[in-house]
């Protein structure tokens, strides 16, 4: 049977270089005088059935039908429409391995698992002010922590009503709306029956170093396979080289308090990866859910960061058991025997596991 494309959209708004569908989708919603669901209905996409976005795996994944109705409904084409997904991150900062579209089991697992927000998004004001409301899909990596163009903070939470931006109500993913427009610009979170109208533009931020602008822009090139990977001087897969960096962000975690003060992270990053560290329980996932879950706020990302990339800045090996050593010592010290060995259970590169065998020994760093 052949396939039935749906009819061209007669509004099509250009997508924005790095943008999320989600966004895309709003800024066509608002072009078109419609709710976002009718534009996605549209576009071909099946939502006849499902009004959770959980099952479409929306934003996170595409097929070649879909892909292929999109093109049709909009002339925007199969690969520019991919590169708008979570997709694009996939092999490298993300592993999205077994999820499946229309799968809401897959997509609940992937994202439990990986350093992503697939519902929520942080953001930068002064870049969505200047777009007019365009949110780049970067900003739902868990390892977004600030802007690179603007040198602040990225924002997590509404001021005004406390939600997570993007998110939903009660920190629920949000649906795809049948009768609101969508306000890129606000926050928008529903609430009792009520709608946030916090405007986003005038959200206050944090101003950071230049150097640690320098590690966000170094990452965003990473993850888009921008530039080689090395780790101690050898050349790595990108996906190992974020394996690294996750690696690394536990071992200090591991350590937290004592390793605070190894960090260069202001007392303000600090205090947020105390705080982080104090205030999770142990859960379900065990020690990995704990100390491998992805960063809560921007504040805690960037005090990560800026302590993987530290150590994943190490020219040779020996530089790379220098590093490493003040951050296995915390860790020892804070947990002594009963620390969970946490790190076998990422696809680390033979050059940084050699270098955590001997600043771990190899029995203490597989227990």
């Amino acid at each position: 049977m052949a396939a039935v494309w749906p009819r061209r959209l007669a509004l099509v708004v250009a997508p924005a270089s790095g943008e999320s569908f989600a966004s895309w989708v709003d800024r066509m919603a608002l072009r078109n005088g419609c709710p976002p669901w009718t534009v996605v209905e549209a576009l071909g996409l099946d939502v006849s059935v499902a009004s959770d976005v959980r099952s479409l795996a929306y934003g996170v994944l595409t097929t070649p039908e879909m892909c292929g109705a999109v093109e049709a409904a909009t002339g925007v084409s199969s690969e520019v429409v991919r590169g708008m997904h979570l997709e694009v991150f996939d092999g490298s900062v993300l592993d999205l391995a077994g999820v499946r579209v229309g799968d809401k089991g897959s997509v609940r697992r992937a994202e439990g698992r990986e350093w992503v927000q697939f519902f929520g998004s942080r953001v930068c004001p002064t870049c969505l002010a200047a777009s007019g409301g365009v949110w780049p899909a970067w900003w739902k990596l868990g390892w977004a922590a600030v802007c690179p163009v603007h040198r602040t903070l990225l924002v997590d939470l509404c001021p005004r009503c406390r939600v997570a931006v993007r998110r939903g109500p009660a920190g629920q993913p949000a649906r795809l709306s049948r009768s609101r427009m969508p306000a890129p610009l606000q926050c928008g979170a529903l609430l009792s029956g009520t709608v946030c109208d916090q405007s986003i533009p005038q959200i206050s931020t944090s101003s950071v170093s230049g150097k640690l602008a320098d590690q966000q822009h170094l990452v965003l090139e990473a993850a888009t396979h921008h530039r080689p990977a090395l780790i101690a001087g050898q050349v790595v897969s990108a996906g190992q080289w974020f394996a690294v960096l996750k690696a690394t962000a536990m071992l200090v975690r591991l350590g937290v308090p004592e390793v605070l003060p190894l960090l260069e992270a202001p007392l303000d990053g600090q205090g947020a990866l105390a705080a982080e560290a104090g205030g999770q329980r142990w859960n379900r996932a065990g020690p990995v859910g704990r100390f491998g879950m992805a960063p809560r706020t921007a504040l805690v990302a960037a005090g990560l960061l800026a302590a993987a990339l530290e150590v994943a800045a190490a020219e040779s090996e020996s530089e790379l058991e220098t590093r490493l050593m003040p951050l296995a010592a915390a860790a020892r010290m804070r947990w002594k025997e009963r620390r969970p060995g946490l790190l076998t259970r990422v696809a680390l590169p033979s050059v940084f596991t050699a270098a955590l065998d001997a600043v771990l020994g190899e029995q203490a760093r597989r227990q």
